[in-house]
Order: structure tokens, then sequence, then C-alpha cells
């Protein structure tokens, strides 16, 4: 980082040659990426999500927290080791993941919790047992003054140990697909989110990248954009009354679920707030007419603001 000064409500912040100095206060934590943590305000900090970084390995994301955090995250991480000894572990959607064929289970510290992650399925299979937490469609929060069910997670990661196994060898092959990957920059994006809005664009980076075959993506202008040979198909963005999912040209693709439509251009909106907002059906029929009807936005410039239908 460049030298600068930032302004935060407890304080003064500065960087000199390297070196956070505090002129109202005493900086507890020396690590760049660690000094978000300690921030008053995670919402309204904007110096937060500007070292809220990605992280490349599971002892990276776990260094971050604090000391009683991380003993949680390591209990955690021994239970997954040892139901799924053949996984992978890895960073996904700026989480820790581990993956055989595909990702088992994901989670995530927050400040009263620990986010599980391990597919609606699961937790569907295991509702019986799960009744004294907190679950969504496809999240289990558990607190982080209770003693993590460690048993109950082995048995969870197992099932979809099974899970996954079953989806290997059924699936069947396809040759020449060329395989998209979610940017870097789109899952920071996504993990600077608020739980509930970052699985939502967890979900939806995921789908789109899966059913928009041949497509490159990236923030663009600021929010996460999916391109087909360099123009804008599209993207998501976080608004006040939600996350809102938009599609450049959808304003011709006869979609009454596409309700919020552009006045200036052809784009066609929707707002949601829950995961299970999102219904894959949709998405996919969304995505399959994103491909056959296309304004041009990439030349949008060179013409002068006016839009061409391709």
């Amino acid at each position: 980082m460049a030298n600068g000064e930032w302004r935060v409500t407890s304080g003064e912040w500065r960087v000199t040659n390297g070196e956070w100095r505090v002129a109202n206060g005493e900086l507890r934590e020396w690590s760049y990426r660690r000094l978000w943590l300690n921030l008053p305000s995670h919402k309204d900090s904007r110096l937060a999500n500007q070292l809220k970084m990605a992280f490349h390995s599971i002892e990276e994301y776990h260094s971050e927290q604090t000391e009683a955090i991380q003993v949680k995250l390591e209990q955690l991480r021994k239970a997954i080791q040892q139901a799924a000894p053949k996984a992978t572990e890895t960073i996904s959607y700026g989480m820790p993941a581990f993956k055989q064929n595909k990702v088992l289970v994901y989670y995530a510290a927050n400040k009263s919790h620990i986010g599980f992650y391990p597919t609606p399925n699961a937790i569907v299979a295991f509702e019986a047992e799960l009744t004294k937490y907190k679950t969504s469609k496809g999240a289990i929060q558990f607190p982080i003054n209770a003693p993590l069910p460690l048993a109950l997670i082995k048995k969870m990661v197992k099932f979809r140990i099974q899970e996954d196994k079953q989806a290997a060898s059924s699936k069947p092959k396809r040759a020449n697909r060329e395989q998209s990957i979610i940017h870097e920059d789109i899952a920071m994006y996504n993990n600077r989110q608020e739980e509930n809005d970052r699985s939502i664009c967890s979900l939806l980076a995921s789908h789109i990248t899966n059913l928009l075959t041949n497509s490159e993506n990236n923030v663009w202008h600021g929010h996460p954009v999916w391109f087909l040979d360099g123009n804008p198909i599209v993207g998501y963005s976080k608004q006040k009354p939600g996350i809102r999912p938009m599609f450049w040209s959808g304003a011709d693709f006869d979609e009454p679920g596409l309700n919020v439509v552009g006045q200036k251009f052809k784009d066609a909106s929707v707002f949601f707030n829950d995961v299970n907002d999102l219904h894959v059906k949709d998405l996919r029929r969304w995505l399959k007419k994103s491909k056959e009807i296309q304004w041009d936005y990439k030349n949008i410039v060179k013409r002068k603001g006016k839009l061409i239908r391709l």
C-alpha cells in the first residue's frame, strides 16, 4: 500500500513505510490484513472493505481470526479431515473448503458463530439433529460460545462424500466444453457481503459460471459481470432492496420474473433477499435467452450511446 491516511470513527490511521500508526488509541494488530477485524464497524468503514483481501490457504484464513475462533476453526477442520481423509483443502468463495470431485463443505468465521455449509441436502437429511441450531437452506450456525457438535459434523461430511461419489459416477462426460472459473475479484466481492447476501452472491456466481458456458467474468464498474466475446451479459450488485441480478438485454426476454426494467437501455432485473428466492430453472432459462438475445453494449461508446441488436 502507498503512504496515505484514512479517517475512521475511532481515530486517524496512517501508513508510513509499511508501518501502521494510530493517532488516537493503540493499535492491537500489525498485520495489514488483520486490521479490518479490529475496526469498529465492518458495515460503515470503507477502509475495512479496502483491507479485506482474498485468502490463499486455510492456514492464512485461520490466522486472521481471534485466538478463540482459531481454536474452534481448528477443531472443525480436524473433524472434516478425519471424516474425509481424501479431500483436498482449498479456498472457495473466500472461505475454507474441502473438495473431492466437487466441494463437500465450506465454513466461515463470523462474529458470534461459525457458519457451516454442507449443502441443502445434508441439512434436510440431519434435520432432526439440527433442531437446536439456526439453519437456512444451505447453512448452519454454530454459536462461538458453545461446543461444536463434532460427531454430527463428521456424519454430515460422510453424507456429502457419498453424494459426491454418486454425482461423479452418474454425470455424463461432456466433450470440448470450455470450463469457466470465478475470478478472484468476484470471490472477494462476495466475501465482503453480510452472511445472507454472501450466500446469495456465491450461489449466483456458481450457477452463472456453470450455465453461461464459454463466458469470462470479472468485477466491472464495481460489480461482478459475465461477458460473452467482451459483451456484458449478466451481473449482480448489492442494493438496498436486496441482491440485484441484472440481465443486460433482459428487457427483450419476455420474462415476467425480470420485473425491474431499465428506462434507458435494454436491461431487466429482479431482487433476491434469500437463497430460496433463486430458482435454478428460471436462471437457466434466462441465461439461455441471454445468449440468443444480445444488444451490443461492447461498442456503445463508439456508437455514441446507440444500442444495436446483435
